[in-house]
């Protein structure tokens, strides 16, 4: 039997978890804009598995997360209507770009939006990988369960060649964050984790 203290250290050591002061978006005014986000990033044996969901891409597709089995997944809450998802959108395209060779995937998931001004967004921004409407959202938002709460827009979601969830960055994304964690989520799978 592991003692407790056991258990909270190697916890804390499992996760790391870091706050930065960066704001989110909700769309409700009456609703509190979070003022810091947060970078969690999971350890290979706490690693809870994401559900599989399915939707409808803005380009007309279909998009099924069970196609991407064995690849490393990086999924993206926005809106166009987000001023912090402007903001991490060239973050978002380079790391896409510069880990494609890896075999990492990016798909985003568009919430509370119309899918004319989600394509200009995309269009503006140059952004290449698929995402998903807001018509057919709902199920991939509730695959990740409460490890994305329901107005934390935007996240970031990493997820290993396993399916499972390996890191959420909750709030807008920087460059040097998210570059190493999806480069060190690939690296696992090279070493067989």
């Amino acid at each position: 039997m592991k003692s407790r203290r056991g258990g909270r250290a190697r916890a804390a050591a499992v996760l790391v978890v870091a706050t930065i002061g960066l704001s989110a978006c909700t769309t409700d005014p009456g609703t509190p804009t979070a003022t810091d986000g947060v970078v969690e990033v999971i350890s290979a044996e706490d690693r809870q598995q994401v559900e599989p969901f399915t939707g409808q891409l803005l380009d007309g597709g279909r998009f099924d997360s069970t196609a991407l089995a064995g690849k490393v997944v990086v999924y993206n809450v926005w809106g166009s209507w987000c001023a912090p998802c402007r903001t991490e959108a060239p973050v978002l395209k380079r790391v896409s770009e510069e880990t494609q060779d890896l075999g990492v995937r990016f798909v985003g998931i568009n919430v509370r939006d119309n899918d004319d001004a989600a394509r200009a967004f995309e269009d503006s921004y140059g952004i290449e990988y698929p995402s998903i409407t807001t018509d057919t959202s709902s199920d991939a938002v509730l695959a990740f369960g409460p490890a994305l709460p329901p107005s934390a827009v935007p996240s970031t979601l990493v997820v290993d060649a396993h399916g499972r969830l390996a890191a959420r960055i909750v709030g807008p994304t920087d460059y040097s964050t998210l570059s190493t964690i999806v480069t060190e989520t690939a690296a696992e799978s090279d070493v067989g984790q």
